[in-house]
C-alpha cells in the first residue's frame, strides 16, 4: 500500500476507535490489531498515539474548510441571507456527516490533556475567526449591525451551534438521520436575523423589526384579555 493511502487507513482506523474508546482507552495495539499491521509500519507515519490523535484534530479543521467554506464563500458577494443561511446548513451537514470526528472533537476540551491543548486552542481560535469574519462581511454588506460587540457575538453563535451539534448529533445520534436540516439551519438564521441584521436588512426579507415588535406587542395584550379575572 502507498504511503499515503496507509497514513489515511491508520487515521480512518483511529478516528473510529477514539470516537468509540475514546483516546485514553485506545491504544497503539488496538490499531495495529484492527488493520493488521506492524508496530514498524504505524511508527514510520506516527512517533505516538499523541501525533496521531493531533493529526485527527487538524484535519477536522481542513475538512470542514474544504466541505464548508469553499463552496459558499462566493455567495456572500451575491446574497448576504444566503450566504448565512448556506454557511449554517453546510456546517450542520458537515456536523452530522462526520460523527466520528464530531464526537472526537465536541468531546475533547482544554485540560483534557495538556499535550492537545495548544491545538485545541488554535483550533477554536480559528472557527471564531471564520465567524468573525463572516460577521464582518455582513457588516460590509450593510446587512449586520455596526453597533454589536463582535468578538462576543461570534462567540455566542459559535457556542451555540457546537452545542446544537453535540446535542443533535452526538447525544441523540440514533434520530439523527430523521433530522430536518433545512428548518433547524432557517431557525439558526432567524435567531442571527432578528438580533443582529439591520432594519433595512430584515425589510427586505419580508419582516421588519418594527412590525416584528407591535406584533408580539399585540399578542401579549391579546393574550392578558383573555385570561379569566379571579374570582374573590
Amino acid at each position: 500500500m502507498k504511503g499515503e493511502l496507509r497514513r489515511k487507513q491508520i487515521l480512518d482506523c483511529a478516528k473510529g476507535l477514539f470516537s468509540k474508546k475514546g483516546y485514553h482507552n485506545t491504544h497503539v495495539e488496538d490499531i495495529l490489531k484492527e488493520i493488521s499491521i506492524g508496530k514498524g509500519t504505524f511508527y514510520q507515519y506516527f512517533s505516538n498515539k499523541e501525533e496521531l490523535f493531533i493529526s485527527l484534530l487538524v484535519n477536522f479543521l481542513h475538512d470542514w474548510e474544504e466541505a464548508v467554506l469553499d463552496t459558499v464563500t462566493s455567495l456572500a458577494d451575491e446574497d448576504i441571507r444566503i450566504f448565512y443561511r448556506m454557511l449554517i446548513r453546510r456546517s450542520l451537514e458537515f456536523f452530522r456527516d462526520n460523527e466520528d470526528l464530531c464526537n472526537i472533537y465536541l468531546r475533547v476540551g482544554p485540560g483534557t490533556e495538556k499535550v492537545f491543548d495548544p491545538y485545541i486552542e488554535q483550533f477554536e481560535e480559528k472557527m471564531l475567526q471564520y465567524v468573525i469574519a463572516a460577521l464582518e462581511t455582513g457588516i460590509k454588506a450593510r446587512a449586520v449591525r455596526k453597533d454589536i460587540d463582535m468578538v462576543l457575538m461570534a462567540n455566542i453563535l459559535l457556542g451555540a451551534f457546537l452545542r446544537i451539534d453535540y446535542y443533535y448529533f452526538i447525544l441523540k445520534r440514533q434520530e439523527k438521520d430523521s433530522l430536518d436540516l433545512e428548518r433547524m439551519a432557517d431557525q439558526f438564521f432567524n435567531l442571527i436575523e432578528e438580533g443582529i441584521f439591520t432594519d433595512e436588512r430584515i425589510r427586505e426579507g419580508g419582516v421588519s423589526r418594527s412590525s416584528t415588535g407591535r406584533a408580539r406587542s399585540r399578542s401579549s395584550r391579546g393574550a392578558s384579555k383573555s385570561k379569566p379575572s379571579r374570582s374573590t
